[in-house]
């Protein structure tokens, strides 16, 4: 007798565990979080130090007559290195109902050669951001990644990088399209682009690779 009841509660206990199975909801499939440029600041600002720079460097002015001979006059002052920092503001939405967590991203920065070339980009820094960031479910934060540029190196790294591509342009020295983003990147009056951008997500217990890119202005 005793068998008996013990094997009809183990029956009511399998179809109830059977019913729950059922009635529980399928799991959804993650959706891969989206990264949108939503604007590029120039901050601070730092001008030319003179109209030709950085292709020529100004003559001194002679000294009165009668100054005395400095012990030391160097031959070739160097350019100085006049920045441009930048912050581009990313917009990241996660749209699934769990958080996802940013492990790391990088995209490369390029310039519109205008007003002399415009259509024609030209790569000139690759930002690596490697600072964890989570974002919650049904949430889009923003992350600010800021670069700095080095103007007295861009021509020299110009020409190594695209050296062909600039012949075949006609163009022997790219410091004109230096002179023209340091002049005019307050007034965004060339084009802004983020190409090639990866972001490693953790999310769901796996690690997923997201392509981006942008461009401002929009």
């Amino acid at each position: 007798m005793k068998k008996a009841v013990l094997f009809v509660l183990l029956l009511v206990v399998v179809a109830g565990l059977s019913a729950c199975a059922s009635a529980a909801p399928a799991p959804t499939e993650l959706k891969n979080p989206t990264i949108t440029l939503n604007r590029v600041e120039v901050q601070p600002y730092f001008a030319p130090p003179w109209p030709e720079w950085p292709a020529a460097i100004p003559s001194a002015t002679p000294p009165p007559a009668g100054t005395p001979t400095p012990a030391y006059v160097p031959a070739n002052p160097a350019s100085p290195n006049v920045p441009m920092v930048l912050n581009f503001i990313w917009d990241i939405n996660n749209p699934n109902d769990v958080p996802v967590t940013l492990q790391q991203m990088k995209f490369t920065v390029e310039f519109e050669a205008a007003p002399s070339k415009p259509g024609e980009y030209f790569a000139v820094q690759s930002p690596l951001v490697s600072d964890k960031l989570s974002i919650p479910a049904q949430t889009t934060n923003q992350l600010r990644v800021v670069t700095v540029l080095n103007g007295a190196n861009l021509t020299g790294n110009l020409l190594v990088t695209n050296g062909q591509r600039l012949a075949a342009m006609g163009i022997s020295n790219p410091a004109q399209f230096i002179r023209d983003w340091w002049n005019t990147v307050p007034d965004g009056k060339f084009g802004i682009k983020a190409t090639a951008g990866t972001a490693d997500f953790n999310f769901g217990g796996k690690t997923q690779v997201v392509t981006f890119d942008g461009k401002f202005p929009k």
